[in-house]
């Protein structure tokens, strides 16, 4: 009997034994590569659910946020109709005001109307007066290369 065949008290044989070194020894070298492989899909799957995760949270809160931009337009709505309505009673209150001082009641409603043409007129030159900012010019002098004028202090 060769040594190769010999047969131990456990009943395996020294064959046996070699061959299943002989395969552990290659498994060694092919067990790490796929320990690593199983890593790499394991972290790639995570950051694949982090980002699933990760969107689905930006969609619920962006639904959530156009939600809230619909009540808080219809609430400006409301409340502009509400201040309508409120300026337009103040207006007849003022109307009916003149009217007990002695004037005609077509006066009055004159009276009123032109004082709120005259008060829609000034904020209407104020927003045109501010519309001079809307261009940019400091930015834009800054942007050609010219310096700033310097301001005289009186």
């Amino acid at each position: 009997m060769s040594p190769e065949n010999m047969t131990h008290a456990d009943g395996t044989s020294t064959a046996a034994n070699a061959s299943a070194a002989g395969d552990g020894a290659r498994g060694l070298g092919t067990a790490p590569l796929r320990g690593v492989l199983e890593e790499v899909t394991h972290v790639l799957s995570s950051v694949r659910e982090t980002l699933s995760s990760f969107l689905e949270l930006v969609s619920l809160e962006a639904r959530r946020a156009g939600a809230a931009l619909v009540w808080m337009i219809a609430g400006g709505v409301v409340a502009g109709v509400c201040l309508i309505a409120t300026w337009l009673g103040l207006m007849a209150a003022l109307a009916m005001w003149v009217t007990d001082l002695g004037v005609s009641p077509l006066l009055a409603v004159l009276i009123v109307t032109l004082l709120n043409l005259a008060l829609a007129g000034g904020i209407a030159y104020t927003g045109i007066r501010m519309t001079d900012g809307l261009s940019f010019p400091a930015t834009r002098r800054q942007i050609a290369g010219h310096r700033a004028a310097k301001v005289s202090t009186p």
